[in-house]
């Protein structure tokens, strides 16, 4: 895995939690990070592709 796939993923896993803590909490906008990280992660599936099919 390249250094961008690399934090594309840590991006996605911050997200990630702190969409599922601010839920269970209850903090606002949370739908909006938890879209976010959708977006984040399907960025990283793009990534992993681009960065597979180079080999």
């Amino acid at each position: 895995m390249t250094k961008k796939v690399k934090i594309a993923l840590a991006a996605t896993l911050q997200l990630g939690l702190i969409a599922s803590i601010g839920d269970f909490v209850g903090w606002p906008y949370m739908d909006w990070v938890l879209g976010l990280t959708v977006v984040s992660f399907i960025l990283t599936l793009f990534f992993l592709i681009y960065d597979l099919s180079k080999d």
